[in-house]
């Protein structure tokens, strides 16, 4: 990973640029203090103080990267969560800094994480800043807010009851967190967790959508039944993760 320095003019050039709506053909971006400050896409020459890096013809340049859903205190096992439970906090800290910089590798800059353990995303976004770690930028929500024995518990996040409910988001929002992830459907990770059953009821779900954005938080819903589909649309959370409409006997999608 390269980094520059406060003084640094950087030139960089490709065969192709991709801006998000436009696919270009040779273009160079011009990068001071570590920030865009120009894109050329007529190959008009650099400045001549800039420093110029050039990818060559089988490269894309493209804007960072959004990974809207990741945990990365999980690793790709078969066993996500007894990886989890082998490691202590310090250890896993560890592992969720190689996978940010991984993130960051394969050009993906910012990366919301919807679940972690002991706010280690906040910890890590602390870490990474004052070590001026290149890592991507992280949106963190901290334990998923679930029921007691319930989808992802051993993360930390129970919470039932209005009382309790309102003193989990109030956590979030004082530790820094920017968006509150609630478990409204069990997950196939959890034993024992059905993900045809909702775990919070619409009243619940309404004010826990609610006293986020009183302290304006957004909040995201892991929705696998129908009932919890709708139940989080209507209790007004700002966005829904898996929706696989699942039920005992199979998939039951809702058009509406």
């Amino acid at each position: 990973m390269r980094m520059i320095g406060a003084d640094t003019l950087l030139a960089v050039r490709a065969s192709r640029l991709f801006d998000g709506d436009r696919r270009f053909g040779p273009s160079t971006v011009l990068v001071s203090d570590g920030r865009i400050v120009d894109v050329d896409t007529t190959c008009a020459a650099p400045p001549t103080r800039a420093e110029v890096v050039d990818l060559g013809n089988d490269v894309c340049l493209l804007p960072g990267l959004i990974d809207a859903h990741v945990h990365l205190a999980f690793n790709a096992s078969a066993d996500v969560v007894g990886r989890l439970a082998a490691v202590d906090d310090a250890q896993l800290l560890d592992q969720m800094a190689g996978a940010a910089r991984q993130a960051l590798q394969a050009g993906v800059t910012t990366v919301r994480d919807l679940g972690d353990r002991s706010f280690l995303a906040l910890r890590l976004r602390d870490q990474l800043d004052a070590w001026g770690d290149p890592g991507p930028q992280i949106v963190a929500s901290g334990p998923p807010i679930t029921s007691r024995s319930g989808h992802c518990h051993f993360l930390g996040g129970v919470a039932t009851g209005a009382q309790e409910l309102r003193a989990a988001i109030r956590e979030r929002a004082e530790r820094g967190c920017e968006v509150v992830t609630v478990m409204v459907s069990g997950g196939r990770l959890t034993p024992g967790s059905s993900v045809h059953d909702s775990q919070y009821d619409l009243a619940d779900l309404r004010l826990i959508a609610t006293e986020a954005h009183r302290l304006g938080l957004r909040t995201a819903a892991n929705v696998h039944s129908p009932r919890s589909v709708a139940d989080a649309v209507a209790a007004g959370v700002d966005t829904l993760e898996h929706v696989t409409f699942r039920t005992a006997e199979g998939v039951d999608a809702d058009a509406a």
